[in-house]
């Protein structure tokens, strides 16, 4: 069974290094629709009501996860993450393994950089990458 992720060190990291620049954080099995969110910034609390970013995860379960990334782009190999930048926020899905991933979602201003990130989330998650 692969190793729990460091979630509560993982989300310190975050603030510290993004500060209110970090909108929310979630993980979610695709297999199982499982999730469990791991952070919201105060101010959004009141924005995204309980049933809002219940839907927003669903929706990201169902439709980013590794299997559906990975049919689109099967000749480039596995998805080790996947970045979306919208009008007001980044969102940057971390693929932990075959079921298993990390939704950090971002302010657009907030600067990401490839392939550095995604590799510094997952050694501050405590877990290696499966792909």
């Amino acid at each position: 069974m692969p190793r729990r992720p460091d979630y509560d060190g993982f989300v310190d990291w975050l603030r510290e290094s993004f500060d209110d620049d970090l909108r929310w954080t979630a993980s979610f099995d695709h297999e199982t629709f499982d999730y469990d969110v791991h952070h919201v910034r105060q101010d959004l609390k009141t924005e995204l009501t309980g049933h809002q970013l219940d839907t927003i995860i669903h929706r990201s379960i169902a439709l980013f996860n590794r299997d559906r990334v990975d049919d689109v782009y099967f000749h480039l190999g596995d998805a080790e993450a996947l970045v979306a930048q919208h009008e007001r926020a980044v969102a940057v899905h971390l693929y932990l393994d075959a079921e298993r991933a990390v939704v950090v979602m971002l302010e657009k201003g907030a600067e990401v950089t490839l392939p550095t990130f995604p590799a510094e989330c997952l050694e501050r998650l405590g877990v290696e990458a499966d792909g």
